[in-house]
């Protein structure tokens, strides 16, 4: 058998950070990489960014919807083969340490990535296969 993480990175283009939400992990269980890797549970409510964000919620295979409020649309992301979801945004202070990022970037960005990952890892028994997928569509 062959255990592995794996995660699509899809970064999506945003009018502000600090006015979109994210649904549909409301209720997980995340691990906080900006917290120590501590674990904590989603409000049942959507989630806003507020600060530096790296979260990884566990054992959910729901749809995820950015609503973004200044540019009149919903961003969706409908996920296939992934029971984690990643929510990133590394926030002013990192992103003025990144080369592949300009200072002030991080402000028009919000990553939301289909994966699996931690406790969610693949094991992938020899001659079987696995399929990760995403769809992403904008209304």
């Amino acid at each position: 058998p062959l255990k592995f993480e794996e995660a699509l990175h899809s970064y999506f283009a945003v009018s502000d950070v600090r006015e979109v939400s994210v649904s549909g992990l409301e209720g997980t269980t995340y691990v906080d990489k900006t917290d120590a890797f501590r674990s904590k549970s989603q409000p049942d409510e959507p989630l806003k960014i507020g600060k530096e964000t790296d979260q990884v919620h566990l054992n959910t295979t729901a749809t995820c919807v950015i609503s973004d409020p200044l540019w009149n649309r919903r961003i969706v992301v409908d996920k296939t083969g992934s029971n984690t979801t990643v929510v990133w945004n590394p926030w002013s202070e990192k992103s003025a340490a990144m080369a592949d990022m300009g200072p002030d970037e991080w402000g028009g960005m919000i990553c939301v990535e289909s994966a699996n990952a931690a406790e969610n890892a693949v094991t992938l028994e020899p001659r079987s296969s696995h399929t990760l997928g995403v769809t992403i569509r904008v209304e």
